[in-house]
């Protein structure tokens, strides 16, 4: 089978559609430097034929293809510039189709045209895993009959044809297929292992680093003989006990302040250095190649947010043929999946990865599953309802490749772009700006661990592999995320271009998704506790302080605020009614009032400062009620504490959309009803004329309904 063996390299010695490494070009087309670029006046179209880029063959595939000579020339000087080929960059232009531009191929070459049936084997499949779609398949089926599957380039087809002239039986065994098609054989054959190991995840070799366990055995232990310590000791000396706990808990949270007081008066990370950014691909050494970037994005129950998601990722500044972008769905979750294939039709930088159902049914196993199968040199997470600044991911380049070398993550800052109508949303906007835009840059700058937002993270994909990816049983993946990147000898940056998101104007979506949180923090914390002299060892010792006056002092000044609280109105209304006098005050009761005070000022402070002027003034009336919304944050975790104990693994989803909106008419989050192509022949019926609604076979895949479904229209909302 010598013969098999040569296709690899008459397309070019390349399986895998990536750059050769620094300092290396590919093959130059004849007839056309890299550096060559039209002049303003330059037309295209009345260049001669003679001295053509082009080779004879190549100009009649894009005759057949309707592709004109200045199209054609665009598309190969962006192919030299971005290290990809030019049919990409004609089908990312939108010149033609994968399929239409498959079948001419298939037609040139003399072969035939067909996708990788769902019966047929790939070859080594595992080892196409994080890597790009290879432009050959080896397969068999069942009665073990091989065929090879490719996706030529327009650089390399002559070659081909060459080749398939000289060895004439292996048009019998070729086909010609799309990258597409490629990817979803390879994932169709990995999902069961894919799904295996994204169900175990950490849990699998890691397992005291992993969230499958909440509460280990020893630390429950810990926690009841604490409880009927404490039980006793204040049946005993209820005086004592109080002034005691109260004495305890009053320092600590008094070092949580002090802790955040540096992060309020440093300076504001300035946003004036990321304007002007570099192209892409420009900071590489040797051949301009860009990088490519992978971007997951798990949807559940996200129908009415997928067309604007798609435009956002779309409008993103990164060459369309260097990007993939991976939108993660539950295999059960038919409308969501129908929205996404709809809205990805016609771009082949998009795909669609489903997962099976099964638990734990969290958005880290969902992401799990589809990392293998993500191959960008850089990966980015989005969420349902994010819309990221365009240059953002040319800010994170700049980042990685000037950065320290074990900088692995990049955290963006969420800005919440609702508040101006909503006092929920508007508390939710002002502690956002004061955690992405002022506590979280300040860490950075430290070289202290951060807690990741679930949202805009950038990583160097291979850093985030090394980790073992998210732990599929936490509901906090990002926090715990951050914390192992940092145990690990990695390193967490900021950026300053940010993701707009909207955040949820109906309590009882916010007390779910801050429950959901608080859960998630409660487990990190236990389960990197475990082993505290290890986590000493890994962090250092400043490290460790800094991690316990996080975690700890968000779990605790989430309790402690309300009791605080209470008690100072309690004591001045005691003072108020005569029943006791001022100076009768305990010293306690001044360090309470002076804490509680600095923690609102704090708030303030870091809040305004992460704002601009314009943002602030629709939001700082509602500074009134922040003592309200920290009850509430109370609230939110002790019902988090609850579910803890009861139900660890539970993943309430937020709902985005109109479901999580104070006001159903808000314009803003309308969604135009989307009506299906349908069969135009009536059913035979004695009442309304039905119309048959065509399944959606490629995206539903064997979790679709049997038989097609009747309905006049379907509207999406």
């Amino acid at each position: 089978m010598r013969a098999n063996l040569d296709i690899a390299h008459t397309l070019g010695g390349q399986i895998y559609p990536t750059p050769m490494g620094p300092g290396k070009r590919p093959p130059p087309s004849p007839g056309l430097d890299i550096d060559e670029r039209p002049g303003p006046n330059f037309r295209h179209d009345n260049l001669p034929r003679s001295g053509s880029a082009f080779s004879p063959f190549q100009m009649r595939l894009f005759d057949a293809l309707q592709i004109s000579y200045g199209d054609a020339l665009d598309a190969h000087l962006a192919a030299r510039r971005h290290c990809s080929d030019i049919a990409s960059e004609l089908i990312a232009a939108g010149h033609c189709d994968e399929t239409r531009y498959a079948e001419c191929v298939a037609a040139h070459l003399g072969v035939a045209y067909g996708p990788i049936g769902e019966l047929d084997r790939v070859l080594d499949v595992a080892d196409m895993l994080e890597r790009p779609p290879p432009r050959i398949l080896k397969v068999c089926d069942d009665r073990l009959d091989g065929r090879i599957f490719v996706c030529p380039t327009i650089e390399n087809l002559e070659r081909l044809s060459d080749y398939l002239d000289r060895w004439t039986q292996m048009r019998a065994l070729m086909r010609v297929t799309t990258p597409s098609d490629a990817s979803r054989a390879i994932d169709r054959q990995t999902m069961a292992e894919r799904y295996r190991t994204a169900r175990l995840s950490l849990s699998a070799e890691t397992p005291r680093l992993s969230a499958r366990t909440a509460i280990e055995a020893h630390q429950a232990a810990f926690g009841v003989a604490a409880l009927i310590a404490a039980i006793v000791f204040f049946a005993a000396a209820p005086g004592l006990a109080f002034g005691l706990c109260h004495g305890v808990g009053t320092l600590f949270f008094t070092a949580c302040l002090a802790f955040r007081i540096p992060a309020a008066l440093a300076a504001r990370q300035d946003p004036a250095a990321a304007r002007h950014l570099p192209a892409p691909g420009v900071l590489e050494e040797g051949c301009q190649s860009v990088p490519i970037y992978s971007i997951l994005v798990a949807l559940h129950k996200e129908t009415a947010m997928v067309p604007k998601l798609v435009a956002a990722l779309d409008g993103l500044e990164w060459p369309k043929t260097r990007l993939d972008i991976k939108l993660v769905c539950e295999a059960d979750d038919e409308e969501t999946i129908s929205a996404v294939a709809r809205a990805i039709e016609g771009r082949p930088h998009f795909s669609l990865v489903l997962v099976p159902p099964g638990e734990p049914r969290t958005k880290p196993k969902a992401l799990n599953h589809a990392l293998p199968l993500a191959f960008g040199e850089f990966l980015v997470l989005y969420d349902a309802e994010d819309e990221p600044d365009p240059g953002q991911l040319r800010e994170a380049y700049l980042r990685f490749r000037t950065g320290p070398p074990n900088l692995a993550c990049l955290q963006a800052p969420l800005i919440v772009t609702n508040g101006e109508g909503n006092w929920l949303a508007a508390l939710f906007a002002l502690e956002y700006a004061a955690l992405f835009r002022r506590l979280l840059p300040w860490l950075a700058r430290q070289g202290l661990p951060l807690a990741l937002g679930g949202t805009s993270n950038h990583f160097v994909r291979a850093d985030l592999v090394a980790v073992g990816g998210w732990d599929s049983h936490n509901v906090t993946e990002d926090a715990d995320l951050g914390i192992r990147l940092h145990r690990a000898g990695y390193r967490v940056g900021t950026l300053t271009r940010p993701t707009f998101e909207h955040a949820p104007e109906l309590w009882r979506v916010w007390v779910r998704q801050r429950t959901r949180w608080m859960k998630g923090w409660f487990i990190t914390y236990l389960l990197h506790m475990r082993e505290p002299r290890r986590l000493s060892k890994d962090l250092g010792a400043k490290t460790m302080v800094a991690f316990q006056l996080l975690f700890l002092g968000m779990l605790i000044s989430a309790f402690a605020h309300p009791i605080l609280l209470a008690v100072i109105i309690g004591q001045l209304g005691a003072i108020a009614f005569g029943f006791l006098h001022f100076r009768d005050l305990a010293a306690l009761t001044f360090v309470d009032l002076f804490n509680v005070a600095t923690a609102y000022t704090l708030f303030v402070v870091l809040s305004s400062s992460g704002l601009t002027p314009a943002e602030l003034k629709p939001l700082r009336r509602r500074y009134v009620l922040l003592p309200a919304y920290w009850v509430l944050l109370a609230v939110a975790t002790t019902r988090a504490l609850i579910q803890l104990l009861t139900a660890p693994h539970k993943w309430e989803k937020t709902p985005h959309g109109l479901d999580s909106r104070a006001s159903f008419s808000d314009p803003r989050y309308r969604i135009e009803p989307f009506f299906e192509r349908v069969d135009l022949a009536p059913v035979v019926d004695s009442g309304p004329r039905l119309m048959s609604l065509p399944e959606w076979p490629s995206a539903t895949g064997p979790w679709q309904s049997s038989g097609p479904q009747e309905f006049a229209y379907i509207p999406v909302r």
